[in-house]
C-alpha cells in the first residue's frame, strides 16, 4: 500500500491537538462586502509546539496547510462579486510565482463549497483561537462570501478571534521591526500573496517571537 506525503500529513494533523487556525484569502478587491476571491488557504496548528524543542519548520507547515481555489467567473456572473481595477494593477507587480493562482484552473470551485470544504477538513468546534492578519479583512471576507450561498460562519468562537499584525506588533514594541520581517534562513523560502506561504510566515513569526529568550512565562 502506498500512502502519499500529503495524505500522511493531513492524518498527523488530524490526530494531533491543534488549538489554533490561521487563514488567508487573495482576493481581486479590497471590497471586503462585494469583492471576488481568487483563493483560500488556511491551516491548523499548536501553540504549545511554538517553545518545544526545535519548534516548527516552515516546509512541516506548508505541508499542512490546505488551500482552495475559487471560481472567479462564476462569482461575477452569479453572486454579482465585483473586480477591482487597482487590485488587479497590484497584482501585476507581484511575483510570476503568486500570479499563478489568478490563471483559471478546472480545479477552480464554487464559493458554495466554501462552508463544506472549511467544515470537512478542520475540527472547527475544537479550535481555541482563529488567527488573520488584521481583523477588519479576512473574517469579513468570509462571512460576506458564506452570506451570499446562504451558509453559516463556522467560526462562533467570538471570543478566539485573533490579529497576527497585533500579536507580532505587540511584541515588537519600541524595536522598530516591522511586522512583516522574515526570521532568518526562510527568505528564499516565501512566496508573497501566495496564501498558503502569507499564513505559514506568520505562524514562523509567532513562534520566533514566543522563542526568544526575553519572553519567559511568569
Amino acid at each position: 500500500m502506498i500512502v502519499s506525503v500529503a495524505s500522511t500529513t493531513n492524518l498527523i494533523s488530524k490526530s494531533m491537538k491543534m488549538n489554533s487556525i490561521i487563514y488567508d484569502f487573495e482576493t481581486l478587491s479590497q471590497n471586503m462586502i462585494t469583492g471576488a476571491a481568487v483563493s483560500l488557504a488556511a491551516l491548523s496548528f499548536d501553540t504549545d509546539r511554538f517553545k518545544k524543542n526545535d519548534g516548527y519548520e516552515y516546509e512541516e507547515l506548508l505541508g499542512m496547510t490546505k488551500g482552495i481555489k475559487f471560481d472567479v467567473q462564476e462569482q461575477v456572473q452569479k453572486y454579482n462579486r465585483t473586480i477591482q481595477k487597482s487590485t488587479l494593477d497590484w497584482w501585476k507587480k507581484q511575483s510570476e510565482e503568486a500570479q499563478k493562482q489568478l490563471k483559471p484552473s478546472s480545479d477552480d470551485v464554487s464559493i458554495s463549497e466554501l462552508y463544506s470544504w472549511l467544515t470537512s477538513e478542520f475540527d472547527i468546534p475544537k479550535v481555541k483561537t482563529i488567527w488573520t492578519r488584521g481583523n477588519t479583512f479576512d473574517p469579513i471576507f468570509l462571512k460576506t462570501l458564506l452570506d451570499a450561498t446562504g451558509d453559516p460562519d463556522p467560526f462562533t468562537q467570538w471570543w478566539g478571534i485573533r490579529d497576527t499584525r497585533s500579536f507580532i506588533d505587540g511584541m515588537l514594541y519600541g524595536s522598530g521591526i516591522k511586522n512583516t520581517f522574515i526570521p532568518d534562513g526562510l527568505k528564499e523560502k516565501f512566496v508573497g500573496h501566495d496564501p498558503k506561504h502569507d499564513v505559514v510566515m506568520d505562524v514562523m513569526r509567532m513562534q520566533y517571537l514566543a522563542r526568544l529568550d526575553f519572553v519567559e512565562e511568569l
